[in-house]
């Protein structure tokens, strides 16, 4: 007994001694685990490249020369150390998706969409099972929809439509995807019957091979044999019950319904009234065409990829050629409900079309065709704000420093006519570079203002009543749903950020900055004297830094926490045009404790005052309003 509990207690010695050695060795030189993950990863996103066709070197960083760290490459967002989004829309991409996509297991977010890439959707992107977003529409993916995606039980959002998908909707994401909220598999090629969805916000039109049948039947319930009279009798009086509830019911949605259709009739004739709008024998609608749904098909090439100009959280862009010779951008309104039905879709157009600006993109007309909404305005040959920051020519930012700051004035011109100038006012809600077009003069022209009110009428699958870009909503407005001037104010200040900047997305890079997001690092970088740090580097040094730092001034003012601390668009139009007074007025908010978002105590709003009666000095000028663009 003695002579075997020696060597047993040596090697318990021995094993304790390896056990300290190998956790020291731990601390003191730690495994790689996180950077041999992302050096896997970047592999993965090295074979994805390799399968897609990228004719505008869009992936040029996805090499492994630039280092095993995929997240310092292009439309790759991680957090953490960890992948959580690819955001590669509407980059020219061909060629196919390939499997090594599904060794990203941190992937939230892949986002593929307005693209050219065919073949299979790989299974493989079932073992992602973080995913809550996959949006490969507007491609030519091929086959059928793999099972496997059933297996994503965190699955919200998933966006197929507008491919060349074949065969039947697995079961799978209706029993297993449990989180769906939004599906959209439209305009397919899907054959078998509808599965049976718990969300509303599935969307099936396009697909001609598939059946109703299995999707919304509803069996008789039959009783048991084993069932007590008394208790038959008992369900009999129930269902009676019920029968008359529900009759009850609709008897008070008719009555209600009748009511609101007619205040809406009534609402109709007082806006025709105001604008003289009529009908008349060659399709018109007061000033604006009503053009049909061939006329845009024609126009658009049968709605052709190659025609689409960009794509919003309303629809989908394309660029037309009316047969007079006239180009146009037509705007596709997706994912409605065309319960509400035309008339109230012409009462909401002619509200829209009766702001008329210099500074807002006009409305030409409409279509409006069983499930089909299309809303028709001019063509704007300079494209988007945020694609024009992006162009060199010679060298040079096709946007220099005066260009920014006169399209900074414009915007807040037109946002001052939708605010203060409308009857009724209008909150246009997502005010971003994307949304803010330049016509041939490279003017400001305010985007698809009125359409967060026109859609909220008729669109019943929004993903949130809150309307806006992620990144972009404002606090109060993200915390109550409701909208005011003060949420445009906001946007607008991260326009001007944008401006500054030249950013594509306002996301901070990696250890950029580790004490808040791009506003924090403007008001650091402002009270450091660095906004050279903050401005666009196409620009250089031709700028004007005194202007630069009035314009970040600006900017911090518009994105107070509190709406009640930020200036009105009236004030803005003021700043922007060379008031005095912008140093003075950032003094005197800088200071101001900004709340704690998770903090429940009321902050009172005070600091400086905006005057009302100076909000109300900038008059309508003639020359502000034109005629229709």
């Amino acid at each position: 007994m003695g002579g075997r509990g020696a060597p047993d207690a040596t090697r318990m010695l021995v094993v304790a001694v390896v056990g300290v050695m190998v956790a020291a060795a731990a601390v003191l030189c730690p495994a790689p685990a996180a950077a041999g993950k992302l050096g896997k990863q970047a592999k993965a996103l090295v074979a994805v490249k390799a399968a897609l066709h990228d004719p505008g070197n869009a992936l040029w960083d996805w090499d492994l020369k630039f280092g095993n760290d995929p997240c310092h490459w292009n439309m790759v967002t991680c957090h953490e150390g960890q992948i959580q989004e690819l955001s590669m829309t509407n980059k020219n991409l061909s060629g196919t998706l390939s499997p090594a996509i599904g060794k990203i297991r941190s992937l939230r977010y892949l986002l593929l969409h307005q693209n050219a890439i065919s073949g299979p959707i790989p299974d493989t992107i079932g073992r992602m099972k973080l995913l809550e977003v996959l949006d490969l529409s507007n491609n030519h993916f091929s086959g059928s929809i793999p099972s496997t995606l059933g297996n994503l039980a965190n699955l919200q959002y998933l966006r197929l439509n507008n491919n060349s998908l074949s065969g039947p909707i697995p079961e799978s994401l209706a029993t297993d995807a449990l989180m769906i909220f939004n599906l959209d598999v439209s305009f397919n090629n899907l054959s078998g019957h509808r599965p049976a969805f718990r969300t509303w916000n599935v969307f099936f039109e396009g697909n001609p091979f598939l059946s109703d049948i299995g999707s919304e039947s509803i069996a008789a319930p039959v009783a048991p044999k084993d069932v007590k009279e008394e208790d038959l009798q008992f369900m009999s009086k129930s269902i009676f019950m019920l029968l008359v509830c529900i009759a009850i019911g609709c008897s008070l949605v008719a009555v209600v319904t009748g009511a609101v259709l007619f205040w809406k009739r009534r609402q109709r004739e007082r806006v025709f009234a105001v604008a003289d709008v009529h009908h008349d024998p060659e399709g018109c609608l007061g000033h604006l065409k009503q053009y049909s749904f061939q006329e845009m098909r024609m126009a658009t090439n049968n709605f052709s990829q190659r025609n689409i100009l960009g794509e919003g959280g309303y629809g989908i862009v394309y660029k037309g050629d009316l047969p007079d010779g006239t180009t146009v951008a037509v705007k596709r309104l997706k994912d409605h409900d065309s319960v509400v039905g035309d008339d109230q879709f012409h009462t909401e157009v002619e509200v829209i079309s009766l702001a008329v600006h210099r500074n807002l993109l006009h409305l030409n007309g409409f279509c409006v065709a069983n499930n089909e909404r299309l809303l028709v305005y001019p063509y704007m040959p300079n494209g988007t704000v945020a694609s024009k920051l992006k162009e060199c020519v010679d060298g040079e930012p096709a946007l220099d420093w005066a260009k920014r700051k006169r399209i900074a004035l414009g915007a807040s011109q037109g946002l001052l006519y939708l605010h203060e100038q409308c009857d009724p006012k209008i909150i246009h809600r997502d005010i971003k570079a994307s949304n803010v077009l330049l016509d041939e003069y490279l003017e400001a022209v305010v985007a698809d203002f009125g359409l967060a009110k026109l859609v909220d009428h008729w669109m019943s699958h929004v993903v949130t009543s809150v309307r806006g870009t992620i990144g972009r909503i404002p606090p109060e407005y993200y915390l109550s749903g409701h909208a005011s001037e003060k949420t445009d104010v906001f946007c607008f200040g991260l326009l001007l950020i944008e401006l500054v900047t030249g950013r594509s997305t306002l996301e901070l890079h990696e250890n950029e900055f580790d004490k808040g997001g791009i506003i924090e690092l403007a008001k650091e970088l402002l009270e450091q004297n660095k906004l050279s740090m903050f401005v666009d580097r196409k620009l250089g040094s031709n700028y004007d830094s005194a202007e630069l730092e009035e314009m970040v001034q600006i900017a911090l003012l518009c994105t107070m926490y509190r709406s009640c601390h930020r200036p009105r668009m009236s004030e803005i139009v003021k700043m922007l045009e060379g008031g005095d007074g912008v140093a003075e007025k950032w003094q005197a908010m800088k200071d101001i404790e900004e709340p704690n978002p998770d903090s429940s105590s009321e902050f009172v709003c005070i600091g400086i005052n905006y005057d009302v009666d100076e909000c109300n000095s900038i008059e309508l000028q003639a020359v502000e309003l034109s005629g229709p663009r």
